[in-house]
C-alpha cells in the first residue's frame, strides 16, 4: 500500500513540475515576443529634427511642414538621417553627409525629439511623416458600427432564444447554428460581407459602415453564445421566487435574471468587440487594405483601420516603416489590453 502512494505522490510531484515548466517556457516565449516587439517599436515614437539654419537641405524631408516658435527653426529630418541617428545605419548617406551630421550633434542643432505626429498624422509615404490618426479614427468609426448592429441583435436574440423560444427542433437547428458560426474563420465572414454588403447592397467599399456591419456579423454570434451561457448560470430559484410574488416574465427577465447576469453579459460583449478591433483577414476581403492618407469625416468615407495600416506598414523594406510597424503594435496591444481591462473592472462592479 505505501508502495502505491509513493507512486503516486512521485506521478503528482512529475506533473506540477511539468506544470511549472509548461507555465515558465509559455511566460519566456511571450517575454520575447514582446521584448521583440517594444525593442523595434519604441524609436517609432522619437523623430529626428534639424534646425533649419544648418543650411544642408539634403538632409531634410522636403514634405515635411517647418516649425517656427519664437525663432526656433526646426524642421523633420529625411528618413536616411533619421535611421543614422537612431540605430546608427548610414543608409544612402554620404561620408559628406555623415561629417555634417556630426557636426550638427556638436553644435546641437540635430535633436531627437517625441513624435506626436505619429499619433497626430495619418499614413504617408515617407515613414518618417506616417502616423496613425487616420486608422485610429477609421477603428472608431467602424467599431461604433459594430456596436450599433451586434449589439442589440445579440443581446435580443440571446434573451429570445434563452427565455422565450420553445423548445423544439428548430430553436435546436439555430442554436446549433449560432454556435457553430461563433467558430467560423472570421475571414468567412469578410466573404459574406463582400458578397452581401457590396456586391448586393452596393455600399462604398473602403469604408467603415462596411467594415463595421462586417465585424458586426462577425461578434453576433459570440455575443449570442455569451449571453446565453450569463443567463443559465442564473439560478431558477430566483425566477421561481419572482414569479411566485406575482411578478410577469418580463418583470423577472429585467428586473431579476439580467441584473444578475449582466457581469457576464457585458464580459463576453466588450472581449468580442476587443477582438473585432485586432480583426484583419475579413476588413483585407472588403477591401480596406487601400492607402488612406485622409482621416475619414462619415461612416461611408474611405476608411482604414489600425490592423490594416499595421499589414499595410509591415510590407513596406523601408526600416523607418519596420518602426512603425511594431510602435502601431504596442498601441493596438494597449487598445486591447484597455478593453480586457474595462470587462474585468465591470464583472468585479456588478458582482460585488
Amino acid at each position: 500500500m505505501t508502495k502505491i502512494l509513493k507512486k503516486r505522490h512521485r506521478k503528482e510531484k512529475w506533473f506540477r513540475r511539468m506544470g511549472l515548466i509548461s507555465l515558465a517556457l509559455a511566460l519566456l516565449f511571450l517575454g520575447v515576443i514582446f521584448g521583440d516587439i517594444f525593442y523595434k517599436g519604441y524609436p517609432a515614437f522619437l523623430r529626428t529634427e534639424i534646425f533649419v539654419d544648418s543650411g544642408r537641405n539634403d538632409l531634410l524631408n522636403p514634405h515635411a511642414p517647418y516649425h517656427f516658435n519664437k525663432g526656433i527653426q526646426w524642421i523633420i529630418a529625411s528618413d536616411d538621417v533619421d535611421m543614422y541617428m537612431k540605430h546608427g545605419h548610414q543608409g544612402k548617406l554620404s561620408q559628406n553627409q555623415i561629417q555634417v551630421l556630426e557636426n550638427l550633434k556638436k553644435k546641437d542643432q540635430i535633436r531627437l525629439t517625441f513624435n506626436w505626429g505619429f499619433f497626430t498624422h495619418s499614413d504617408s509615404r515617407e515613414p518618417e511623416l506616417a502616423g496613425i490618426w487616420g486608422s485610429l479614427w477609421g477603428s472608431l468609426l467602424t467599431l461604433i458600427v459594430t456596436c450599433l448592429t451586434a449589439f442589440p441583435l445579440g443581446i435580443g436574440t440571446a434573451l429570445y432564444l434563452e427565455e422565450f423560444a420553445p423548445k423544439n427542433r428548430l430553436t435546436y437547428l439555430i442554436e446549433a447554428n449560432i454556435n457553430n458560426l461563433a467558430a467560423v474563420p472570421s475571414i468567412i465572414f469578410g466573404l459574406l460581407g463582400l458578397v452581401f454588403f457590396i456586391h448586393f447592397m452596393h455600399l462604398p467599399r473602403p469604408s467603415a459602415v462596411v467594415g463595421g456591419l462586417t465585424l458586426g456579423l462577425m461578434s453576433l454570434p459570440v455575443i449570442v453564445v455569451a449571453t446565453r451561457a450569463a443567463l443559465s448560470s442564473v439560478p431558477s430559484s430566483l425566477k421561481e421566487a419572482a414569479l411566485g410574488l406575482g411578478a410577469t416574465p418580463l418583470q423577472v427577465l429585467f428586473h431579476h435574471v439580467v441584473p444578475y447576469a449582466l457581469p457576464g453579459i457585458m464580459t463576453g460583449v466588450i472581449l468580442s468587440f476587443a477582438r473585432a478591433l485586432g480583426e484583419t483577414a475579413p476588413l483585407l476581403m472588403i477591401g480596406m487594405v487601400a492607402f488612406i492618407a485622409t482621416p475619414p469625416s462619415s461612416f461611408l468615407d474611405p476608411a482604414t483601420v489600425l490592423p490594416v495600416q499595421i499589414f499595410n506598414w509591415s510590407r513596406s523594406p523601408e526600416l523607418g516603416f519596420i518602426e512603425n510597424t511594431s510602435g502601431a503594435i504596442i498601441i493596438l496591444l494597449v487598445m486591447i489590453s484597455f478593453f480586457n481591462g474595462i470587462a474585468i473592472l465591470i464583472r468585479k462592479k456588478f458582482e460585488s
